[in-house]
C-alpha cells in the first residue's frame, strides 16, 4: 500500500493544451496541499481539457476533494472543461456521496472491493 509520504501528483501537458493530472496514494488532510499545487498548476498552464486520473488513489478524505472542487471551479473560470477519471473503490463512493461528478464509474463493483449489488 502507498503511504501518504508516497503521495504522488504529476501532470502531462499535450501541445493542443490539454492536461492530465495524475494522483496516488492518499489524498488526505497531510497530502492536500501538494494536490491542490499541482491541480491549480495544470489549470494555469493549460487551455484545453483538464483531465484528474485518479485511478491510483488509493483514499480521498473531504479535505481531497476540496482541492478538487478548488481545481474545477478554477477551471471553469477559466473556460476549461475538466473531467476526473479512473474513479473506483472507496475513492469513486466517497466522490459521489459529495456530489462530485465520477462520469465513468463502473456500476457493479469490481470482484472483491465489497458487496455485490447485483442479485
Amino acid at each position: 500500500m502507498v503511504t501518504p509520504s508516497e503521495f504522488g501528483a504529476w501532470s502531462v501537458s499535450e501541445p493542443n493544451g490539454d492536461v492530465t493530472v495524475f494522483l496516488r496514494g492518499e489524498l488526505d488532510l497531510s497530502t492536500a496541499a501538494r494536490a491542490k499545487d499541482a491541480l491549480l498548476g495544470a489549470v494555469s498552464r493549460g487551455g484545453g481539457r483538464l483531465t484528474i486520473d485518479v485511478s491510483q488513489l488509493s483514499f480521498i478524505d473531504a479535505t481531497g476533494v476540496r482541492g478538487l472542487m478548488s481545481a474545477r471551479l478554477a477551471a471553469e473560470a477559466a473556460g476549461q472543461p475538466m473531467h476526473v477519471t479512473g474513479a473506483h473503490g472507496v475513492v469513486a463512493i466517497v466522490l459521489e456521496l459529495l456530489n462530485f461528478p465520477v462520469p465513468d464509474r463502473p456500476l457493479v463493483p469490481d470482484q472483491g472491493s465489497g458487496p455485490n449489488l447485483e442479485a
